[in-house]
C-alpha cells in the first residue's frame, strides 16, 4: 500500500544547498513533463524535494544553478543535471530499481522506450500537441488558447515553421490512435501491469483533456489553453485514452494535483 508523503516545495537558493534529489520546476503550471517525473518518482517512492523560484529570488535562479535547460531539471547529489524524460527515467530506475517501470526482457523494454518516445519525444504526443497550441496561440487555428506572446516564445524553442500546426495535428491523431489500440481490452499498455509508458500517456493528456477542477486546480487561462477544442483531436482521445487517464490517477498518482 503506497503511503502518502507530501513532497516539500524549496526556493532554488535551498535546493542548491541540499543533497539527494531535487527537480526544478514551475509553480501554477502542469507540464506534462515534470507531472510525469513526480509521479514516476512517486511511484517508486524516492524521497525528493521541489525547487521552485522564491519570492525576491532572480528571474534566472534556476538557470544559474542547471543551465538554460527549462523544465523539469533534475539535480542527484553531484551528478550532471538531467532534463530529457528518459535521462530521468533512467536515473529513477537506478536509484529504486523496484518497482520497476521498465520491463526486464530487452525487447519489451525497447518497445517500451519507444512508446514512450511517441509521447515525450520530439514530435511525439506532448511535442505534437503544443504545436497545435502555439498555432492557436498565434491566430492560425480557431479556439481560444495561450496568448500571443506565449506563442511566439515556445515557437522556436518547439522548431516552429509554416503548417508546423497541420504536422502536429497528424502526429497527435496517430499517437492517440496507437495507443487506443493498444489498450483495446487492456487497462495498462504493456503486460497488463504499470510501466512508465501509462504515466507518461495519463500526464500528456492533460494537454488535450485536463483532469476536473477538483483532481487538477489550474488558473482559468491555463485550464482554456490545454483543453482541445479541435473535433478530430477529442474524437482521437477516445474512452479508452480517458479512462486510462482516469485508472492510473486513481491508482497510481497524486489526486488532487499539487502544482
Amino acid at each position: 500500500m503506497m503511503v502518502e508523503k507530501m513532497v516539500e516545495v524549496v526556493s532554488i537558493a535551498e535546493a542548491r544547498e541540499r543533497d539527494g534529489l531535487r527537480m526544478v520546476c514551475l509553480a501554477g503550471v502542469p507540464s506534462p513533463w515534470t507531472e510525469a517525473a513526480k509521479g514516476i518518482f512517486r511511484v517508486k517512492g524516492i524521497d525528493h524535494v521541489l525547487a521552485q523560484r522564491g519570492e525576491g529570488e532572480p528571474q534566472e535562479a534556476a538557470a544559474q544553478w542547471v543551465g538554460n535547460v527549462g523544465v523539469p531539471a533534475v539535480v542527484f547529489g553531484d551528478e550532471r543535471v538531467r532534463s530529457s524524460w528518459v535521462d530521468i527515467l533512467l536515473l529513477a530506475e537506478r536509484l529504486a530499481p523496484a518497482p520497476a517501470l521498465l520491463p526486464s526482457d530487452p525487447e519489451q523494454r525497447a518497445l517500451a522506450l519507444g512508446l514512450a518516445h511517441e509521447v515525450c519525444g520530439e514530435l511525439g504526443l506532448g511535442w505534437s500537441q503544443r504545436l497545435v497550441m502555439i498555432g492557436v496561440a498565434l491566430g492560425l487555428r480557431g479556439g481560444e488558447g495561450f496568448p500571443r506572446q506565449v506563442g511566439e516564445y515556445l515557437a522556436p524553442r518547439y522548431g516552429w515553421q509554416d503548417g508546423a500546426d497541420e504536422i502536429g495535428k497528424a502526429r497527435v491523431l496517430d499517437i492517440l490512435g496507437l495507443f487506443s489500440r493498444r489498450l483495446d481490452g487492456h487497462e495498462y499498455i504493456m503486460e497488463d501491469r504499470l510501466t512508465a509508458v501509462d504515466i507518461y500517456l495519463a500526464t500528456f493528456v492533460n494537454l488535450i483533456r485536463p483532469l476536473p477542477p477538483a483532481q487538477l486546480p489550474l488558473a482559468d487561462m491555463i485550464r482554456t489553453a490545454y483543453t482541445s477544442t479541435d473535433p478530430d483531436i477529442m474524437a482521437a482521445c477516445d474512452d479508452r485514452i480517458r479512462s486510462h487517464q482516469e485508472r492510473i490517477y486513481q491508482r497510481h498518482l497524486e489526486l488532487p494535483v499539487r502544482l
